[in-house]
């Protein structure tokens, strides 16, 4: 598993930080995090665990989380596609299903934390890093030396990602991991006609 590299971070620091600066993400970056219920890594043997792995292109406007739980098969991981133009479907390539939604937000500004509420120090991890908490949204932690990202928790999710490693300028692997399968929904056209959802940044 990942959990034994948790302290482990590679590639260039993001921007600065400061507790009145909350860190802006790179246009462009790969991050490799574990996924437990409130950050409880004891809950893992009844479920719950995940490794997962993050594409960010704000170039490309595209966001992919590949979520894998704890002794899934591979074809069993799920596949979350944030897209730009506001559709995001959540698809697994093994039963080939896929659920589509719209988001009005699309995928996330490099600077989605502006505005987020300073939280004070703490150690994380092994690292010490600044805290900040939005919206009702999400708690954010990143490292007071290169303010990279170590960890995040989602409030209504009550789920925390722990990074184990950050590559800052990593391209996704194949372009076409920002193109939803055929078997998915609202693929092209100008329906947006799947479930709504609404999201807080």
């Amino acid at each position: 598993v990942l959990l034994s590299l948790l302290n482990v971070v590679v590639g260039s620091p993001t921007a600065r930080c400061s507790p009145s600066t909350p860190p802006t993400w790179p246009v462009r970056f790969k991050a490799v995090q574990r996924k437990s219920p409130s950050g409880d890594q004891s809950k893992c043997a009844t479920g719950g665990c995940s490794d997962v792995v993050m594409y960010y292109d704000w170039e490309r406007q595209g966001n992919l989380i590949m979520d894998r739980p704890d002794g899934a098969a591979e074809g069993d991981t799920l596949w979350d596609l944030e897209l730009g133009n506001h559709r995001s479907y959540y698809f697994q390539r093994g039963p080939q299903t896929c659920k589509y939604l719209h988001f009005a937000v699309g995928i996330l500004r490099p600077d989605w934390l502006s505005g987020a509420n300073y939280t004070g120090k703490k150690v994380i991890n092994g690292r010490t890093v600044h805290g900040w908490t939005k919206a009702d949204f999400i708690d954010y932690y990143a490292d007071v030396s290169d303010c990279s990202p170590v960890s995040w928790t989602f409030h209504t999710m009550k789920a925390t990602f722990d990074t184990v490693s950050f590559l800052e300028g990593e391209y996704v692997p194949d372009e076409s991991f920002f193109v939803p399968p055929p078997y998915c929904p609202n693929r092209t056209g100008h329906g947006l006609d799947g479930e709504r959802e609404r999201i807080v940044v």
